[in-house]
């Protein structure tokens, strides 16, 4: 299966796929209020949020794939807005329930969160840099503050994954 036949597989089950990513914080929460325990609430968020992840880097990756291809007339034209608004609804509505139930910092899948968005930040700041970057910058900014300012950006990054890893 290559990615567009996956991508193009997503877009003719979209009704279905729809229902459940609308449902699946909702039931999640409906089943922490029937099973309450300091051991099931988590687990069931983690799921949850960790299901909101996986659907947030699959939006990211469509998108990737969609700009490379095409560029973003490309997306215009022929995504479909309610598979690219889902993901971002689902990561929404699973962090405000989540934070109804229990406390953040509880919830292991949050974690990993943070430490992604912490990475995908850096990465985006360096391939935004790396674009922009030419010989004409360090006329601009001395070569030792780039350095510092690209040793930060490693270092968020880094700390990005110590919270994915611990």
């Amino acid at each position: 299966m290559t990615i567009e036949a996956f991508y193009v597989q997503l877009t003719d089950l979209r009704i279905p796929i729809a229902v459940l990513v609308f449902a699946a914080p909702w039931i999640t929460y409906l089943l922490c209020v029937a099973i309450p325990g300091k051991l099931e609430e988590p687990l069931l968020l983690s799921i949850n949020l960790g299901l909101a992840i996986a659907g947030f880097l699959l939006l990211i990756g469509y998108l990737s794939y969609a700009v490379n291809i095409g560029g973003w007339r490309l997306v215009v034209t022929t995504a479909d807005l309610l598979l690219l608004v889902l993901p971002l609804y689902h990561m929404l509505v699973s962090l405000w329930l989540s934070r109804r139930r229990l406390p953040l910092h509880l919830i292991p899948a949050f974690r990993t969160f943070q430490g992604l968005i912490m990475m995908a930040a850096a990465f985006l700041f360096l391939s935004w840099l790396g674009a922009r970057v030419r010989i004409i910058f360090f006329s601009f900014v001395p070569f030792s503050t780039f350095l510092v300012l690209l040793a930060i950006v490693l270092g968020i990054g880094y700390a990005g994954y110590r919270k994915i890893t611990d």
